[in-house]
């Protein structure tokens, strides 16, 4: 992989909300890069702790949009699974929270 293919990111806290609940503050790690197929810039991740903050009852099945802010921007994504850690896998619907280089 060369500079022009590496990833660009955000890791670490961010506020998020799903749907109606209250905003939580929750680990993130977020990364995204152009793809030249598409011809667009596409962007996932991975929000940690996101059941344990917002309780058993959340609904946070895939297809769950929540919003991510971060401290450059806010953004909507969309739960696509839970890994084995039980952390939730994202991909990102509006443009990233992090600045792109």
């Amino acid at each position: 992989m060369n500079d022009s293919e590496e990833e660009e990111g955000y890791r670490g806290p961010a506020e998020v909300v799903v749907g109606a609940l209250p905003a939580v503050t929750v680990q993130v790690q977020l990364a995204g890069n152009f793809e030249p197929i598409s011809g667009r810039y596409v962007w996932h991740g991975r929000v940690r702790t996101l059941t344990d903050a917002l309780g058993e009852d959340a609904d946070l099945s895939p297809g769950t949009e929540l919003r991510i802010t971060g401290p450059q921007g806010t953004a909507t994504a969309r739960i696509t699974g839970v890994d084995l850690w039980g952390s939730h896998l994202i991909d990102g619907v509006t443009p990233p929270p992090f600045s792109r280089v």
